[in-house]
């Protein structure tokens, strides 16, 4: 009799040069796949070993350690479309990450009180321009823009979430769900402010993306 049963997929098997096939793309994808220690956010640092001096988070050795723990209990990801817009968002590293984040908060909910000079003028010259989804009221204040860049993620894999989560703060984990039906826009609306920044980190996206 037949054996009618589909024959099992090969296991894929992760390796720097899989890695490297990605072009240009591939030292960030292996940061994100490898590294996670090095764009770990500064409060999930402080949870995570409080007190630690911060010479320490500068030794590659240390770092290695801490990515290696951190992976323990992550899901694998033995492949990824890179050619998605929302993927190259994951990778981006926490510096230009968290100046994002703060764009996207300016643009969602407005200035406060703690406005520098930069924030101003993108309050005044950029932000009436955008389109954009309707802010959630709750949430505490300076999570909008994380708590969005979590939900331009929302049709990503769990493990690239997961790897994601770790460059955000931990409260705008807090407010997930908050604008998951907005998805789509919060990624358009986030790539169009990536796009327009003035900074030169913008090699992620020279190459098409879908």
């Amino acid at each position: 009799m037949p054996d009618w049963a589909a024959p099992a997929a090969p296991e894929v098997v992760l390796t720097a040069e899989l890695v490297r096939r990605e072009g240009r793309l591939w030292p960030w994808i292996a940061r994100f796949l490898w590294a996670p220690a090095l764009d770990l956010h500064p409060e999930r640092r402080a949870a995570l070993l409080p007190g630690w001096p911060e010479a320490l988070w500068r030794e590659p050795a240390s770092l290695e350690h801490l990515s290696r723990h951190l992976l323990a209990s992550a899901e694998p990801l033995p492949a990824w479309h890179s050619g998605a817009s929302a993927f190259r968002l994951a990778l981006l590293p926490q510096p230009p990450l968290a100046l994002l984040a703060r764009r996207l908060e300016l643009a969602l909910r407005g200035g406060g009180s703690d406005l520098n000079d930069d924030d101003a003028r993108f309050l005044m010259e950029r932000a009436p321009l955008y389109w954009r989804p309707r802010p959630d009221a709750g949430g505490v204040a300076g999570t909008a823009g994380w708590a969005a860049l979590r939900a331009a993620l929302a049709g990503q894999p769990a493990a690239v979430r997961t790897r994601f989560d770790w460059k955000t703060p931990p409260i705008a984990m807090q407010a997930d769900g908050a604008n998951d039906g907005d998805s789509d826009a919060l990624l358009a609306l986030t790539l169009r402010i990536l796009r327009e920044f003035e900074e030169p980190w913008s090699c992620l996206f020279v190459t098409p993306i879908s």
